[in-house]
């Protein structure tokens, strides 16, 4: 485990937003016989989720989130000195996204930018890299955008496409003079699993895939440009490896769950979820789930957790764990305080950044 602990850096604010296009999965049965579509939403959870359509993609989404949370808080975009865009589903093979943000936002050029290509794990690990630039340089405060389009790269064959959502999320860091502020993290890698979730073609390695569907070893038909997952290698990981992480961070730290109000993990499905849960002995109250609503929304899953959990009240502040794991194969785990008064209403909204678009 790599941990590392940061004072003086707080979380100042969390927003999240979804497209306007909801989509019931019993709409599925048109698609699926109805028997998979019941046992799949049984299985999973996943009643619904939302996706983006047209032009619209991920960063637009991040992009209202971040504008949303700027607004509401009063923040000029001058004053964001580092600005960091995480996701797996990038608007160009170049440039990084995060430049096309800083556009949209009018975050000024002595800004550090650029782009971080994690999934599931995004947010914990863009919380780590965030705060350690805030904390050793000259800026004061750092916008974290997460932005996720999974339901683009997932097999119209594959009944998968009933778990992932669109969605985007702001995450805003700000420097204070109180060493009473801090985040503990412990992170985890392991590329000998690269290929356990990825997408083979599309990159460098693989440019000119078939787009062609063919049935998968696992029953699921898919082409090279679709997402490609191990389930069963994944689901052992999800049940061993991050659990095991966990409870390392929580003794390294002198932590007990019991000091802790509320777990806010990654969302992938209710079997993982109640599987993972179980290995920690803790019940499900202390951790809460919003996989019945938006789905697998894989980086956005923890803030958006957050902000259905604690957007609409103001509640005090909040001791909570933060675990996110996923694609790579890529774990990890955070500790901290939060105010829930700084963590904003899920927002729905159909932006689409229309200048970013090629001429016909």
């Amino acid at each position: 485990m790599l941990s590392s602990k940061i004072c003086g850096v707080r979380i100042a604010g969390i927003s999240s937003a979804l497209p306007e296009k909801k989509v019931d999965n019993t709409e599925y049965c048109s698609v699926f016989d109805e028997e998979t579509v019941r046992k799949t939403i049984e299985s999973t959870g996943v009643r619904s989720t939302y996706h983006s359509v047209g032009n619209q993609t991920a960063s637009d989404l991040a992009y209202i989130a971040a504008k949303n949370l700027l607004e509401s808080k009063g923040i000029e975009p001058s004053e964001i000195g580092i600005l960091i865009y995480i996701c797996a589903h990038h608007d160009y093979i170049a440039p990084a996204t995060a430049f096309v943000l800083q556009k949209q936002l009018g975050i000024p050029e002595d800004s550090m930018v650029f782009d971080i290509n994690l999934g599931c794990s995004g947010f914990v690990y863009g919380l780590q890299v965030g705060a350690s630039l805030l904390k050793n340089s000259a800026a004061e405060k750092a916008l974290i955008l997460l932005g996720d389009s999974s339901s683009r790269v997932v097999s119209p064959k594959d009944t998968s496409r009933l778990l992932f959502g669109d969605s985007g999320a702001a995450l805003l860091l700000q420097k204070t003079m109180n060493d009473s502020d801090v985040m503990t993290f412990g992170l985890k890698s392991d590329g000998t699993r690269y290929n356990e979730i990825y997408v083979p073609a599309g990159g460098f390695r693989h440019m000119n895939g078939s787009h062609e569907l063919r049935m998968e070893e696992d029953g699921r038909e898919r082409s090279d440009y679709h997402s490609h997952m191990n389930g069963t290698n994944v689901f052992v990981f999800s049940v061993t490896d991050v659990p095991a992480l966990v409870r390392e961070f929580m003794k390294d730290n002198g932590l007990s769950f019991d000091e802790v109000d509320n777990l806010f993990m990654h969302q992938p499905n209710l079997f993982i979820i109640k599987n993972l849960l179980k290995k920690l002995k803790l019940s499900e109250e202390k951790a809460p789930m919003t996989i019945d609503k938006y789905g697998n929304t894989s980086a956005v899953s923890i803030p958006i957790t957050m902000c259905d959990v604690y957007g609409n009240k103001n509640d005090g502040r909040k001791k909570v764990v933060m675990l996110g794991f996923g694609i790579g194969l890529s774990w990890g785990v955070s500790y901290a305080d939060v105010d829930t008064e700084d963590i904003l209403p899920v927002v729905f909204t159909d932006y689409c950044f229309e200048d970013g678009l090629l001429d016909d």
